[in-house]
């Protein structure tokens, strides 16, 4: 009998470990130009399942998409199940934003991308969380990570419809929330045609303002800020 049946035991892993988040682990394979960014699904038996639907969803937006500048190219699912996609270089956005040589270039390309995405009937529907955002070395957006992307169906049903029509108005609202920095009171008159929050996020925002009141966040970072200034006093 195996001792490991049953148990959260990776497979080998197929190289360099990068991340891990809610689809499985990330990794980077190969060298120069045969790079590849390997999407793999962990977990239990019933968690596999899961992040291995997510990943073969991932996989139909990519091909929906394929050609697409600032998109990665995908190279298709593995004899194991995992997600095969171009090593793209870039620097984080969430670091590296304050940096850009021109912004107004940056996210006019940006929302670009986004409507041409809507138009071959895929929304990415997780642009508000930075991380799925790098900075080409021209100083371009690089999109990243479908695994939450919404497809429309030529002959899909209400739900999908509705479903992909709030989705693309997410995008669209995260586009102007990171443009402006969540200063919402300096939307150019043009900008505010593709802002308009949709009612989950109304509800999200409501939820994550009261949990930042119930575990005292403003007080905790407050501390752990004073915390590190201690530590950084010279001795």
């Amino acid at each position: 009998m195996d001792r490991h049946a049953g148990l959260d035991v990776p497979d080998p892993a197929p190289g360099e470990f990068l991340s891990r988040g809610y689809q499985g682990a990330v990794y980077l394979r190969g060298a120069g130009a045969d790079r590849r960014v390997i999407k793999q699904a962990m977990g239990g038996r019933i968690a596999r399942v899961v992040r291995s639907a997510m990943l073969r969803r991932e996989f139909a937006a990519y091909e929906r998409v394929g050609g697409l500048p600032g998109i990665p190219r995908c190279f298709g699912l593995q004899p194991d199940g995992s997600l095969a996609l171009e090593f793209v270089a870039g620097e984080p956005y969430r670091e590296n934003s304050s940096a850009l040589k021109d912004r107004d270039r940056f996210f006019q390309q940006f929302k670009e991308r986004i409507l041409a995405l809507h138009a071959l009937g895929v929304a990415h529907a997780d642009l508000k969380r930075r991380g799925n955002l790098l900075i080409s070395p021209e100083g371009a957006p690089i999109l990243l990570d479908f695994g939450s992307a919404v497809i429309r169906n030529p002959d899909g049903s209400f739900w999908n419809r509705f479903l992909f029509r709030q989705a693309c108005r997410m995008d669209l609202n995260a586009w102007v929330k990171l443009k402006y920095r969540r200063r919402y009171d300096l939307l150019s008159p043009e900008d505010q045609q593709h802002y308009r929050p949709t009612a989950l996020e109304d509800a999200a925002r409501v939820v994550r303002r009261a949990w930042r009141k119930v575990t005292v966040r403003h007080v905790r970072k407050a501390w752990r800020l004073r915390r590190q200034a201690r530590r950084d006093q010279p001795r």
